[in-house]
Protein backbone atom coordinates (compact mmCIF):
# COMPACT_ATOMS: atom_id res chain seq x y z
CA UNK A 1 0.00 0.00 0.00
CA UNK A 2 1.33 3.49 -0.91
CA UNK A 3 2.16 5.72 2.16
CA UNK A 4 0.60 9.14 2.63
CA UNK A 5 4.34 10.52 2.21
CA UNK A 6 4.65 8.16 -1.20
CA UNK A 7 0.87 9.61 -2.06
CA UNK A 8 2.20 13.44 -1.81
CA UNK A 9 4.96 13.28 -3.46
CA UNK A 10 3.56 11.50 -6.34
CA UNK A 11 1.00 14.35 -6.44
CA UNK A 12 3.75 16.83 -5.87
CA UNK A 13 5.50 15.87 -9.21
CA UNK A 14 2.79 15.83 -11.07
CA UNK A 15 1.21 18.92 -10.11
CA UNK A 16 4.69 20.81 -10.72
CA UNK A 17 5.87 19.20 -13.55
CA UNK A 18 7.27 21.60 -16.44
CA UNK A 19 7.66 19.74 -19.11
CA UNK A 20 5.15 19.31 -20.61
CA UNK A 21 3.49 22.02 -18.70
CA UNK A 22 0.15 21.27 -17.11
CA UNK A 23 -3.06 23.29 -18.08
CA UNK A 24 -3.92 25.95 -15.31
CA UNK A 25 -6.94 23.92 -14.19
CA UNK A 26 -5.11 20.94 -13.84
CA UNK A 27 -2.83 22.26 -12.27
CA UNK A 28 -5.08 24.09 -10.15
CA UNK A 29 -7.34 21.16 -9.16
CA UNK A 30 -4.16 19.09 -8.23
CA UNK A 31 -2.53 21.73 -6.36
CA UNK A 32 -5.63 21.77 -4.17
CA UNK A 33 -5.73 17.70 -3.49
CA UNK A 34 -2.11 18.12 -3.14
CA UNK A 35 -2.88 20.71 -0.14
CA UNK A 36 -5.43 18.77 1.14
CA UNK A 37 -2.84 15.72 1.46
CA UNK A 38 -0.45 17.72 3.28
CA UNK A 39 -2.81 18.55 5.89
CA UNK A 40 -2.57 15.02 7.18
CA UNK A 41 0.87 14.85 7.71
CA UNK A 42 2.59 13.58 10.66
CA UNK A 43 5.86 12.52 12.19
CA UNK A 44 4.97 9.10 12.07
CA UNK A 45 4.23 9.06 8.31
CA UNK A 46 7.79 10.36 7.50
CA UNK A 47 9.57 8.00 9.88
CA UNK A 48 10.96 11.24 11.81
CA UNK A 49 13.48 10.41 14.47
CA UNK A 50 11.62 11.94 17.74
CA UNK A 51 15.17 12.30 19.35
CA UNK A 52 16.02 15.50 16.64
CA UNK A 53 12.50 16.95 18.31
CA UNK A 54 13.77 16.41 22.11
CA UNK A 55 13.70 19.72 23.73
CA UNK A 56 17.17 20.57 25.75
CA UNK A 57 16.04 23.98 26.60
CA UNK A 58 16.95 27.26 25.15
CA UNK A 59 19.73 26.97 22.01
CA UNK A 60 23.13 27.33 22.94
CA UNK A 61 25.58 27.63 20.13
CA UNK A 62 28.52 26.26 21.83
CA UNK A 63 26.70 22.99 23.16
CA UNK A 64 23.78 22.44 21.03
CA UNK A 65 25.44 22.46 17.36
CA UNK A 66 23.36 23.58 14.96
CA UNK A 67 19.96 25.73 15.47
CA UNK A 68 18.31 24.10 12.26
CA UNK A 69 18.46 20.56 10.74
CA UNK A 70 17.35 20.16 7.24
CA UNK A 71 16.41 16.69 5.95
CA UNK A 72 15.83 16.07 2.19
CA UNK A 73 13.11 13.62 1.24
CA UNK A 74 12.79 13.89 -2.49
CA UNK A 75 14.04 16.25 -5.01
CA UNK A 76 14.24 16.65 -9.35
CA UNK A 77 14.52 19.13 -11.89
CA UNK A 78 10.69 20.55 -10.36
CA UNK A 79 9.87 20.49 -6.95
CA UNK A 80 11.96 19.74 -3.60
CA UNK A 81 10.34 17.89 -0.62
CA UNK A 82 12.45 18.71 3.14
CA UNK A 83 12.05 18.83 6.84
CA UNK A 84 13.17 21.28 8.48
CA UNK A 85 13.67 20.76 12.23
CA UNK A 86 14.20 23.90 14.31
CA UNK A 87 15.58 23.94 18.12
CA UNK A 88 13.76 26.21 21.19
CA UNK A 89 14.07 29.84 20.06
CA UNK A 90 15.79 29.89 17.08
CA UNK A 91 14.65 31.11 13.40
CA UNK A 92 14.81 30.96 9.60
CA UNK A 93 15.84 34.44 8.57
CA UNK A 94 13.81 36.13 6.52
CA UNK A 95 14.53 34.98 3.16
CA UNK A 96 12.74 34.69 -0.56
CA UNK A 97 11.75 32.42 -2.52
CA UNK A 98 12.22 33.42 -6.17
CA UNK A 99 9.37 32.29 -8.71
CA UNK A 100 8.14 29.42 -6.25
CA UNK A 101 5.05 28.32 -5.00
CA UNK A 102 5.02 26.56 -1.59
CA UNK A 103 3.60 24.96 0.80
CA UNK A 104 4.38 24.71 5.02
CA UNK A 105 3.26 21.90 7.10
CA UNK A 106 3.80 22.24 10.85
CA UNK A 107 4.40 18.71 11.93
CA UNK A 108 5.62 19.30 15.40
CA UNK A 109 5.33 22.39 18.02
CA UNK A 110 4.68 25.93 16.89
CA UNK A 111 6.19 28.15 14.85
CA UNK A 112 5.85 31.78 14.29
CA UNK A 113 5.72 33.30 10.46
CA UNK A 114 6.10 36.65 8.90
CA UNK A 115 5.67 37.07 5.70
CA UNK A 116 5.89 39.43 3.45
CA UNK A 117 5.19 39.97 -0.48
CA UNK A 118 6.77 41.75 -2.78
CA UNK A 119 5.37 45.22 -4.03
CA UNK A 120 5.31 45.91 -7.67
CA UNK A 121 2.99 49.13 -8.02
CA UNK A 122 4.68 51.40 -10.52
CA UNK A 123 4.08 54.44 -7.98
CA UNK A 124 5.65 52.94 -4.75
CA UNK A 125 9.03 51.99 -7.13
CA UNK A 126 9.26 55.51 -8.46
CA UNK A 127 8.77 57.21 -4.83
CA UNK A 128 11.70 54.34 -4.07
CA UNK A 129 13.59 55.68 -6.53
CA UNK A 130 13.09 59.14 -5.72
CA UNK A 131 14.31 58.47 -2.30
CA UNK A 132 17.29 56.04 -3.26
CA UNK A 133 18.50 59.20 -5.20
CA UNK A 134 19.34 60.65 -1.88
CA UNK A 135 19.87 58.29 0.19
CA UNK A 136 21.01 55.38 -1.55
CA UNK A 137 20.65 51.97 0.36
CA UNK A 138 21.66 49.36 -2.02
CA UNK A 139 18.89 46.24 -2.24
CA UNK A 140 16.17 47.80 -1.27
CA UNK A 141 12.65 46.59 -2.48
CA UNK A 142 8.95 48.23 -1.02
CA UNK A 143 6.93 44.76 0.18
CA UNK A 144 3.48 44.32 1.59
CA UNK A 145 3.63 43.06 5.28
CA UNK A 146 1.34 40.75 6.01
CA UNK A 147 -0.08 39.84 9.40
CA UNK A 148 1.93 37.49 11.81
CA UNK A 149 0.81 33.94 12.23
CA UNK A 150 1.05 31.59 15.29
CA UNK A 151 0.60 27.89 13.03
CA UNK A 152 0.54 24.72 15.35
CA UNK A 153 0.85 21.00 14.09
CA UNK A 154 -3.62 21.30 14.00
CA UNK A 155 -3.28 23.78 12.18
CA UNK A 156 -3.16 23.92 8.12
CA UNK A 157 -0.32 24.52 5.90
CA UNK A 158 0.62 27.88 4.84
CA UNK A 159 1.07 28.35 0.75
CA UNK A 160 3.21 31.03 -0.91
CA UNK A 161 3.34 31.55 -4.34
CA UNK A 162 5.46 33.16 -6.92
CA UNK A 163 3.42 36.74 -6.24
CA UNK A 164 2.02 36.34 -3.09
CA UNK A 165 3.82 35.96 0.41
CA UNK A 166 7.22 34.66 -1.26
CA UNK A 167 9.66 35.83 2.01
CA UNK A 168 8.56 34.58 5.63
CA UNK A 169 10.44 34.63 8.30
CA UNK A 170 10.07 31.61 10.93
CA UNK A 171 10.84 30.98 14.35
CA UNK A 172 10.06 28.98 16.46
CA UNK A 173 7.47 28.90 19.35
CA UNK A 174 7.93 27.52 23.14
CA UNK A 175 10.37 24.13 22.31
CA UNK A 176 11.63 22.64 19.11
CA UNK A 177 9.14 22.42 16.06
CA UNK A 178 9.50 21.11 12.59
CA UNK A 179 8.19 21.41 9.42
CA UNK A 180 7.66 19.73 5.98
CA UNK A 181 8.12 22.28 2.79
CA UNK A 182 7.74 21.54 -0.47
CA UNK A 183 8.46 24.18 -3.11
CA UNK A 184 8.28 24.84 -6.72
CA UNK A 185 10.83 25.12 -8.49
CA UNK A 186 13.78 24.09 -6.46
CA UNK A 187 16.77 26.49 -5.29
CA UNK A 188 20.17 25.96 -6.79
CA UNK A 189 20.66 24.80 -10.73
CA UNK A 190 17.10 25.63 -12.82
CA UNK A 191 18.17 22.94 -15.81
CA UNK A 192 14.96 23.93 -17.86
CA UNK A 193 15.61 27.57 -17.74
CA UNK A 194 19.27 27.55 -17.48
CA UNK A 195 19.43 30.05 -14.53
CA UNK A 196 20.33 29.86 -10.64
CA UNK A 197 17.59 30.79 -8.03
CA UNK A 198 19.47 31.69 -4.91
CA UNK A 199 18.48 31.92 -1.79
CA UNK A 200 18.80 36.01 -0.38
CA UNK A 201 18.62 37.27 3.20
CA UNK A 202 16.36 40.64 4.39
CA UNK A 203 15.92 42.59 7.13
CA UNK A 204 13.05 44.97 7.50
CA UNK A 205 14.00 48.80 7.89
CA UNK A 206 12.12 49.77 10.79
CA UNK A 207 13.63 53.29 11.07
CA UNK A 208 13.60 54.33 7.78
CA UNK A 209 11.03 56.82 7.40
CA UNK A 210 8.84 57.10 4.28
CA UNK A 211 6.05 59.06 3.86
CA UNK A 212 4.53 57.35 0.91
CA UNK A 213 4.05 53.99 3.22
CA UNK A 214 1.09 55.68 4.49
CA UNK A 215 -0.80 51.92 4.84
CA UNK A 216 0.49 49.86 7.89
CA UNK A 217 1.08 47.05 5.65
CA UNK A 218 3.58 48.54 3.23
CA UNK A 219 7.26 48.47 4.62
CA UNK A 220 11.15 48.51 3.21
CA UNK A 221 13.08 45.13 3.27
CA UNK A 222 17.13 45.37 2.50
CA UNK A 223 18.70 42.11 1.55
CA UNK A 224 21.58 41.36 3.77
CA UNK A 225 24.20 38.57 3.53
CA UNK A 226 23.20 35.13 5.62
CA UNK A 227 23.01 35.82 9.04
CA UNK A 228 25.57 35.07 11.32
CA UNK A 229 23.55 32.92 14.34
CA UNK A 230 21.82 30.74 11.20
CA UNK A 231 23.31 27.35 9.71
CA UNK A 232 22.04 23.87 9.52
CA UNK A 233 23.39 20.46 9.64
CA UNK A 234 21.83 17.64 7.58
CA UNK A 235 19.76 14.38 9.16
CA UNK A 236 19.46 11.72 6.88
CA UNK A 237 15.93 11.04 6.02
CA UNK A 238 14.66 7.23 6.47
CA UNK A 239 11.07 7.50 5.77
CA UNK A 240 8.88 5.68 2.87
CA UNK A 241 11.25 6.09 -0.66
CA UNK A 242 9.68 8.51 -3.25
CA UNK A 243 10.83 7.12 -6.36
CA UNK A 244 9.69 9.13 -9.86
CA UNK A 245 11.01 6.23 -11.93
CA UNK A 246 7.94 4.28 -10.11
CA UNK A 247 5.71 6.94 -10.90
CA UNK A 248 6.49 7.42 -14.48
CA UNK A 249 6.60 3.93 -15.47
CA UNK A 250 3.04 3.43 -14.10
CA UNK A 251 1.92 6.53 -16.43
CA UNK A 252 0.59 8.51 -13.01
Amino acid sequence: MTSLIQQIGRLAIRTFKREPQVPEAVFNSRYEQLYNLVNRITPEDINLDHRLLSDRGQFNPSTDGAPVTYMQVYEDNDVTICVFILKRGVRLPLHDHPGMFGMLKVIHGAVSVQSYSHSNAESLEEKLQEILNTRPIAGVCPATKHPKLMVTASDNACRLSPNSENMHEILSVDGPAAFLDILSPPYGTDKRLGIERDCHYYQEIESFNVPYLSSDSLTLLVSIPSPSDFWCDQAEYTGPIIDRNAIEENGS
